[in-house]
């Protein structure tokens, strides 16, 4: 699985996708050894299960890297003061006397958690000057709830077919939407582009797959060439089969075109 790819090579009619977590870039500033500071976002936020029922302990991972000693631990804090969807994870510093080194070093630490009540929670880092590190989600459903397991928010593209990509927009974090709409943009066995738009998309086995309708738009006869965004009437916009799409790890997912009476017609892992 991999992210953004220049797409610019043909090939034949490949319906190719690739969904799963999208992972963090970890990012610092290279500063002087007596000024370090810490770049936005450096941490990685993993949480093992990542969507489970009331009552089960979790593992919140926190991984990235850090200007001298690194943390020891993390511990998440519950001191009333943040409010009841967000839950504050506090990293330990090592108390010692000894310089650290003028370096930034690697580091993964973990804590656990065991929720008391249904819902997804914002999971803020903090150091323990409370500058902030990074964030993540925590999903506490009921096993029969249906809600996205992952966010899919990105753009993918399977290095087999270098060329082909989906993109998804999806409102995960937002507790009232759980809406996802992609676009698939492939060649044909011409080597021209073919775009597909998936709509009315759902979540289904326990957020696990997510099934939408596959249109294909395509201009009209009379639109000049030249313009390269020529609308198309709505007439032009067919629906071309559906699409589904299997998570199966948290960097792996099988993508599936079907034809219009559900037959699958090709398949991607």
């Amino acid at each position: 699985m991999r992210h953004l790819q220049t797409f610019g090579s043909g090939g034949a009619l490949f319906v190719i996708a690739l969904i799963g977590l999208a992972s963090l870039a970890l990012s610092a500033q290279a500063q002087s050894p007596g000024s370090l500071v810490l770049g936005e976002r450096v941490a990685k936020v993993e949480v093992t299960p990542a969507v489970a029922d009331v009552g089960v302990e979790r593992t919140i991972t926190i991984s990235g890297i850090w200007p001298g000693c690194v943390p020891v631990g993390a511990q998440l804090i519950d001191d009333g003061r943040t409010s009841p969807t967000t839950r504050l994870v506090r990293m330990n510093l090592p108390l010692t006397l000894v310089a650290c080194p003028a370096a930034y070093l690697p580091y993964t630490v973990t804590t656990k958690y065991t929720p008391k009540s249904r819902g997804i929670d914002r999971l803020l880092i903090q150091n323990t000057d409370g500058e902030y590190l990074g964030e993540g989600l925590l999903d506490t459903r009921a096993p029969d709830n249906n809600r996205s397991a992952y966010n899919i928010t990105g753009m993918w593209y399977d290095p087999a077919s270098n060329g082909s990509g989906l993109t998804f927009v999806h409102s995960r974090a937002d507790s009232s939407n759980n809406a996802v709409f992609g676009t698939w943009y492939v060649y044909d066995s011409s080597g021209m582009p073919r775009w597909y738009t998936i709509q009315n998309a759902e979540w289904k086995s326990g957020g696990l797959v997510l099934e939408g309708t596959m249109y294909e738009t395509r201009a009209s006869a009379s639109c000049p060439i030249v313009f390269l965004a020529c609308p198309a009437p709505l007439s032009q916009a067919l629906v071309a089969g559906r699409a589904r799409f299997t998570i199966t790890g948290t960097g792996s997912a099988k993508a599936e075109a079907l034809n219009a009476s559900g037959a699958v017609v090709f398949t991607s892992n």
